[in-house]
């Protein structure tokens, strides 16, 4: 699956530049778009550049729980420890107590990347060994198993959000590796299915937030039930919601191969029918105004060479839209582009 490859390299860096405000830094500024053939030299140009800058500033320390048998009581006695572990005859006892330390779970994911790297036939040789000498710094931290899996587990606050970025590009040349090996074939860790999903979810938002007027944010919206019972109803967060005035536009980022389907071959492509039944709910549960204007509008990155034509409806007394954005073009035209889809909305 070489979909996301026909997108220019310089695009992807646009768009983590849009999601990430972290490539604003003056070191990042210096990376040449133009000389990376995939994005895998691309994301492993922006680790080796990021990861030292991270080091500098001095990785993240959080409180771990440590046993250890003692003669010194420290914060609290393990009673059924001590005695499956008979310390007591060398009067001792088994204590539990929090002690600060790099070896977080962050840090672990780091390490686990960055030593996977080293050993990546897919990276070039230089770079392997810069990663390799980066794992210096991570002595003090625990090895773990990277998989894809450990991604879903991440707490992000304001001490450890300086993280985001490089560990979410972790993530993403990790993807990228095991595709490419064919070891994710047959595993996904995300529902959508393209690797570059949540990257061009999160620009789709940053990017209207950052060059439109309008009111830009990502809220829940609760089910309109008519008795007040809603348990065991599935959670609705929108993608993103633009609000100018009275008129409120929810955004749901699609990155798909194609935004039609068809049940057979030969027939007449239809609109995929669970994305269409998801902005529709989104839309008539939105608890709007007497004289607020809803609409939802389904984004779909655009990433083969196939026609894909946007469609307009009105129903149930609302506006949706569904379109296309080309990501194989110039990003001026893909700024134009998310300007124009959203000046359609409120400019009626």
């Amino acid at each position: 699956m070489e979909i996301n490859q026909k997108i220019p390299i310089r695009n992807i860096y646009y768009m983590l530049a849009y999601a990430y405000k972290s490539l604003s830094f003056s070191e990042y500024k210096k990376i040449n778009t133009e000389r990376f053939e995939n994005v895998v030299e691309l994301y492993s140009e922006i680790l080796i550049i990021g990861m030292p800058t991270l080091i500098r500033g001095g990785l993240l320390k959080d409180y771990i729980r440590l046993d250890e048998r003692s003669t010194v009581i420290r914060g609290k006695i393990n009673i059924n420890s001590s005695v499956k572990e008979n310390v007591l005859i060398d009067k001792k006892l088994v204590v539990s107590y929090d002690e600060l330390s790099e070896d977080a779970f962050l840090n672990q994911i780091l390490k686990a990347t960055l030593l996977y790297l080293s050993k990546s036939g897919k990276i070039s040789k230089t770079k392997r060994r810069q990663f390799w000498g980066l794992l210096a710094y991570f002595t003090d931290v625990s090895d773990i198993e990277l998989n894809l899996k450990l991604w879903a587990r991440l707490e992000y606050n304001r001490q450890n959000m300086r993280y985001q970025f490089l560990i979410d590009i972790c993530r993403f040349l990790y993807e990228e590796l095991l595709i490419s090996d064919g070891h994710l074939f047959n595993y996904r860790s995300l529902e959508d299915e393209q690797k570059l999903s949540s990257l061009y979810e999160k620009f789709i938002f940053a990017f209207y937030k950052r060059e439109t007027p309008y009111q830009v944010f990502r809220p829940w919206i609760p089910w309109n039930v008519d008795n007040g019972f809603n348990d065991a109803l599935p959670v609705m967060q929108t993608d993103i919601v633009l609000q100018s005035k009275n008129k409120t536009l929810i955004v749901d980022a699609k990155f798909y191969s194609e935004n039609m389907s068809k049940r057979f071959e030969g027939g007449k492509a239809k609109q995929k029918s669970n994305n269409l039944y998801q902005i529709f709910t989104y839309v008539n549960n939105w608890k709007s105004a007497p004289d607020e204007q809803v609409g939802g509008m389904l984004l779909y990155a655009k990433t083969t060479s196939e026609e894909q034509p946007n469609h307009h409806y009105q129903i149930n007394g609302n506006k949706f839209s569904i379109v296309i954005l080309d990501l194989n073009q110039d990003f001026e035209n893909i700024r134009e582009q998310l300007i124009l889809y959203a000046e359609e909305f409120f400019s009626r």
